[in-house]
């Protein structure tokens, strides 16, 4: 028997490039990584990065590419969001966790995203 969903959001499985960055932080450089799902409330992303520690206040960017007919030029969408959770991402080849490992990371956005072109 199937589980009811309990999400507020539906999630959309998109990939878009992101760039995250530690709220608070000037020496800290913006973190790279790839969407892997996407709602109002927030994603989850890849990363090889791991720095990203639950509880922490994050400013993440995404970067719209342009779309023919949709969105001509591109944009950034970007808000403030909250980790929720971060684990590592197995090899499925050799079931071990490897130093280029990735990570997955969960965020809920503080505020609605903003759209810029």
């Amino acid at each position: 028997m199937a589980m009811p969903e309990r999400r507020k959001h539906r999630r959309l499985p998109i990939k878009i490039p992101l760039s995250c960055s530690k709220v608070g932080s000037t020496a800290e450089k913006a973190r790279k990584g790839l969407t892997v799902n996407v709602s109002p409330g927030g994603l989850y992303f890849q990363t090889r990065a791991a720095t990203f520690k639950d509880g922490s206040l994050v400013r993440v960017g995404l970067s719209i590419p342009p779309t023919t007919g949709v969105l001509e030029l591109g944009g950034t969408i970007s808000s403030f969001a909250k980790v929720l959770r971060t684990h590592r991402i197995q090899d499925s080849h050799t079931s071990t966790v490897l130093s280029s490992s990735k990570y997955g990371v969960a965020l809920e956005f503080c505020q609605p995203p903003k759209f810029s072109m």
